[in-house]
């Protein structure tokens, strides 16, 4: 049986969604971009998405990790936080300290209301939700209503899917994006990544230069040693977008797969940790620049997308 509690440690609301029988436990930082700060099966001795350690850790060791948040209106990197939609210009802050560009969009550390919770014997469901009226942001003036639902079922498949409604008077442009970092418990030599056919994205300082070529290095199980990554990847087919992750022991596995609402997915090794990012994002960076995956929602328009990882552990 799935059960769902809500805590408030530190001034952080968190949602716990847990079924002892099965060994697994799902963590949700709904006050903090709805972060998936936790991901456990079958009692693994690991969290299957890398979270943070405390509230300490995220508020003042790492705020501008971003990681397992939600990411909009737009993801990666936005060219010194300017654009121009429609003949009007706007500007957004370089909100990061290490960037000259807006990064990561405006709710990686917004807070987010519980809007449902359902929990039974086969499934557990918690819908969040966030209405732009939280942001009073000049640098985006388009209102809007997010919310995002987590779904976990006995198997270990997490899907997270998101609904965006344009509630303003005029088209809004947008990008959607999240950011989880997933762990095997293993540091990356001891693993593979498999992905489906795609190219890749060429960039030149950090921003898409237009060009892509083939990509075929993990078209195959390959591990990680050695190899270091922040690269955008579009898929060929994108209603076929998965990536797996294996250990070699054979002992814990991720089946990684998102929808074509999300053709693009970015992937970074960061050196800090063992984990892999796997961003699922519906364009790639400074897409209100270069209109590369720009998506435009009407009045009253909803747009839906949705990603899901199956965590196996054997054990």
């Amino acid at each position: 049986m799935f059960k769902i509690n809500i805590d408030n440690p530190s001034g952080l609301e968190v949602i716990n969604i847990t079924n002892p029988q099965l060994g697994i436990k799902l963590e949700i930082i709904a006050s903090f971009g709805a972060v998936i700060n936790r991901f456990v099966v079958n009692n693994s001795p690991f969290s299957f998405i890398a979270g943070y350690a405390d509230h300490k850790d995220l508020i003042e060791n790492h705020p501008f990790f971003s990681r397992s948040a939600k990411l909009f209106p737009f993801p990666n990197r936005l060219a010194q936080g300017r654009y121009t939609f429609s003949g009007d210009s706007y500007q957004l802050p370089a909100n990061f300290p290490w960037s000259e560009h807006a990064v990561h969009g405006l709710l990686y550390n917004q807070a987010f209301s519980i809007q449902e919770t359902h929990a039974d014997e086969n499934q557990a469901r918690v819908t969040l939700q966030f209405d732009s009226s939280q942001l009073k942001s000049e640098g985006y003036p388009f209102p809007f209503r997010l919310s995002v639902t987590f779904t976990l079922d006995t198997t270990g498949l997490l899907q997270c899917e998101t609904h965006v409604v344009n509630a303003g008077e005029r088209a809004m442009p947008y990008g959607d994006a999240w950011h989880p970092y997933f762990n095997l418990g293993v540091p990356r030599d001891s693993f593979t990544l498999e992905i489906s056919p795609c190219q890749e994205w060429l960039h030149v300082d950090d921003l898409p230069s237009g060009e892509k070529r083939a990509f075929s290095t993990f078209a195959q199980p390959k591990t990680l040693d050695g190899v270091e990554l922040n690269h955008c990847f579009e898929f060929e087919n994108p209603s076929q977008g998965q990536l797996t992750l294996k250990r070699l022991d054979g002992k814990a596995q991720l089946n990684y797969a998102q929808q074509s609402g999300y053709p693009f997915v970015q992937l970074y090794t960061p050196n800090s940790e063992s984990s892999v990012a796997i961003e699922p994002m519906t364009c790639p960076a400074n897409a209100f620049n270069n209109g590369f995956g720009l998506l435009e929602l009407e009045p009253g328009q909803t747009s839906s997308f949705q990603w899901q990882c199956q965590a196996i552990y054997t054990g």
